[in-house]
């Protein structure tokens, strides 16, 4: 099959209406019907920052092995580590958006395309300085672009699926809504089909919350037209959804405390929705322990090609059946300096139960 990952960046379970745990969350109706149409798992967990979310994520491997546990010097994810697109070696590849697993303009810009995806478009580093003036990198070429960055990964994403020959797996990773706390272009926000919006609606001297959620929204529409492309070419692409940490701080909000989002080991911090659509996927919640390494097996698995790590465990299972327990447990850490090993000067580490 067909496989679709998207990643956004700084987003919680809080940022999204169909987990019902934020008080106010921004209109997400794209989310909101992937939900309704596939199956949302409740207790997912990634690492409490960019870099090591997406290293795990990728590689199927938590942060001690490959030795990337927190962001800045030294965090490039080793290029001997296997990735997704390498346990695929029947699939075409694409990855756009933010990459943010090597040291940006320091590290070769074909970082993306030498740790095995075959094309790469987006921007290499933690985030962009400006969404509206970036810079850009096509498999190892740069150039400064002036395309709002969340409407840039959409358009790159539905390029992509339209070059790739088939099958293909296509990564999606939005920068949105990763800090600066901008006002998106009005031309993005989606018609409202909640009863309230942010994105085209903003008050006077709006605040980082509210930017933010309008940023939310806007990226909610731009996947929207995404998914559009894909169900147009393959109705039966398997579609996942994942937050790579919590919420920024700036736009938590009750019930999560600001000082235990994104860059904790706290469940603000770590606790990311994610959502899979799908043939054979049935439709409701499970409350299974989930990790996110635990997507590299889930993929293999899903192309037929078994290729199990460590630490990832297939979620294909819950799949036919939400109310299995596949995991005993799920573990969280952010640690330094990073390409070492343990034991660490900082290691932060959090463990969950199904009980605690």
């Amino acid at each position: 099959p067909n496989i679709v990952l998207v990643l956004a960046d700084d987003f919680g379970v809080d940022l999204v209406g169909a987990y019902g745990e934020g008080t106010d969350p921004p209109c997400t109706p794209t989310l909101d019907g992937l939900a309704q149409e596939g199956l949302l798992f409740r207790n997912a967990w990634t690492n409490p920052v960019c870099t090591p979310s997406r290293a795990a994520t990728l590689t199927g491997r938590h942060g001690f092995r490959t030795g990337v546990g927190s962001v800045g010097q030294g965090s490039e994810l080793p290029l001997a580590e296997t990735i997704v697109p390498e346990a695929l070696p029947d699939y075409a590849s694409s990855a756009v958006g933010k990459w943010h697993l090597a040291r940006g303009s320091s590290e070769p810009q074909d970082h993306p395309n030498d740790s095995g995806f075959q094309h790469y478009a987006g921007g290499l580093g933690g985030g962009v300085g400006d969404y509206f003036s970036w810079t850009k990198v096509v498999d190892g070429q740069s150039s400064v672009s002036t395309t709002y960055a969340t409407t840039d990964t959409a358009d790159e994403a539905i390029a992509a699926v339209l070059a790739m020959p088939e099958p293909w797996f296509l990564y999606v990773a939005f920068n949105s809504p990763h800090a600066p706390f901008h006002v998106p272009p009005a031309s993005v926000c989606a018609l409202p089909s909640c009863g309230s919006t942010w994105c085209a609606n903003l008050p006077n001297n709006p605040s980082n919350r509210d930017r933010g959620k309008a940023m939310v929204e806007a990226m909610d529409a731009e996947l929207g037209r995404v998914l559009e492309v894909v169900d147009a070419l393959d109705p039966d692409a398997f579609v996942f959804f994942m937050g790579d940490n919590g919420t920024a701080g700036q736009l938590s909000e009750a019930p999560f405390a600001n000082d235990h989002a994104k860059g904790t080991v706290y469940e603000g911090g770590v606790n990311v929705p994610l959502m899979v659509r799908g043939p054979g996927v049935v439709q409701g919640e499970c409350a299974g322990l989930v990790s996110s390494v635990d997507l590299f097996t889930t993929f293999t698995d899903l192309a037929g090609f078994p290729a199990v790590t460590e630490d990832s465990r297939s979620l294909v299972p819950y799949f036919r059946n939400p109310g299995l327990s596949l995991r005993e447990f799920v573990y969280a850490e952010r640690f330094s300096p990073n390409g070492g090993a343990p034991p660490f000067a900082d290691h932060r580490r959090a463990v969950r139960g199904a009980r605690y």
